[in-house]
């Protein structure tokens, strides 16, 4: 029966493909065993490529930035001194016109002031006459008391010499002076002059126009010096010397100033003079004032008393600066540095003054080294970096200011 059942089994339909998948087993456990082992390699991290910045250190000056409205150093409210109507005006004597000192401005009718004058002049005679003939009559009175038998071993009374009359001819005569010195005035009062070569800012009188003592005529400037108040920041104080008043008082510090127009910049030049004695209590700053000499003539552009200009002060001198872009600062002032082995070092450094670009550092970056401005993930010390330099454009401009 076993013998049935094998013959049965060998005739089968699977046979052969038993022997078949048993074939493929064998070769594939050979082929496995007989296939060398292969060499196991090491993964490597990719290098970051980052843009970096050359450090560069050298002398700066530094600068600080203000603004301001022009002014006029010298700035005149002219007024009647008299009473009457405005019978002249000079041409240049309207908003924006120009005049020179001595330049006759404005007359009110002076009829009234010179009859007055020669009113004055009248009784300055009469009582120079009087006095004449007081000391006249002094003289005789002298000759008929000497004459007289009352003079022997008597000396004349101030009475009988005419003194009192002598004296008061003479008050009266220096009251006639006086008013006639006051008439004279008020003659000249009619007349208003330029004490200073100028401009015209308002005219608020016009031809024909009634004055009394006190009538604002006019509001005039001085245009031999312009003024600019800059206010300065408590915290760039420290970056400027400054006149002070006390000490410095003769110390001037250049400033630049300029206005943007419409297809240029206008640029002027002038000096820190002083500074106001007293810091303003609201903003916590102290203002600087600039002058600027013949605003007007002095320059291609005219500096128009109340413009608003933009100030570049200069100030002090540092020795081995490095200015440093801000992308290149990590909170705390931590900066990644690329080391000679191309990989990242963490240092801190130690501002002297910010800017909106640049940070200005005096220690903790050597000459030359280079810092990476690349924002990292969670960069690590020892971290391998390719680097290229970046140029102006992408770091923009800085000068300290």
């Amino acid at each position: 029966m076993i013998k049935g059942l094998y013959k049965n089994f060998m005739n089968s339909n699977f046979l052969m493909p038993a022997i078949i998948l048993t074939v493929g087993i064998v070769v594939s456990i050979v082929l496995y065993l007989s296939t060398p082992e292969p060499e196991k390699r090491e993964a490597k991290t990719p290098v970051i490529l980052v843009d970096a910045f050359r450090v560069s250190k050298s002398p700066l000056t530094m600068t600080v930035r203000s603004q301001g409205e022009v002014l006029a150093r010298t700035r005149t409210t002219l007024v009647s001194e008299v009473s009457g109507v405005v019978s002249e005006l000079n041409e240049a004597f309207i908003a924006g016109g120009a005049f020179k000192a001595g330049e006759l401005l404005i007359v009110v009718d002076d009829r009234h002031y010179i009859a007055d004058l020669e009113g004055a002049k009248a009784s300055v005679a009469s009582a120079r006459t009087r006095l004449a003939e007081e000391k006249g009559l002094a003289d005789y009175a002298i000759l008929d008391w000497k004459n007289s038998a009352m003079a022997k071993g008597r000396e004349p009374s101030e009475l009988a010499l005419r003194e009192p009359q002598i004296a008061e001819a003479e008050a009266k005569l220096e009251s006639a002076l006086a008013e006639m010195k006051r008439k004279k005035g008020d003659l000249e009062r009619t007349r208003v002059v330029a004490v200073y070569d100028g401009m015209v800012e308002e005219r608020m009188v016009d031809l024909g126009q009634y004055v009394s003592p006190g009538t604002q005529l006019g509001i005039v400037f001085s245009i031999d010096i312009a003024e600019v108040r800059l206010p300065i920041p408590l915290h760039d104080l420290e970056f400027l010397d400054l006149p002070d008043g006390v000490k410095n008082s003769q110390l001037r510090v250049p400033v630049a100033l300029s206005t943007v127009g419409r297809n240029r910049v206008h640029n002027w030049s002038g000096e820190i003079v002083r500074t106001e004695a007293v810091m303003d209590r609201k903003n916590r700053v102290l203002y600087a004032i600039a002058e600027v000499r013949a605003p007007y003539t002095g320059f291609e552009s005219p500096l128009r008393i109340g413009s608003y200009v933009s100030a570049v002060i200069s100030g002090r001198r540092f020795d081995d600066i490095a200015r440093i872009p801000r992308a290149g600062v990590r909170p705390g002032n931590k900066i990644w540095v690329v080391n000679k082995k191309s990989q990242l070092e963490l240092r801190l450094i130690k501002p002297v003054r910010a800017d909106e670009q640049f940070l200005y550092v005096g220690s903790g970056v050597a000459n030359g080294e280079i810092i990476s401005i690349t924002p990292l993930e969670n960069p690590l010390p020892g971290t391998e970096v390719r680097f290229q330099l970046a140029d102006d454009m992408q770091l923009g401009v800085g000068d300290g200011r």
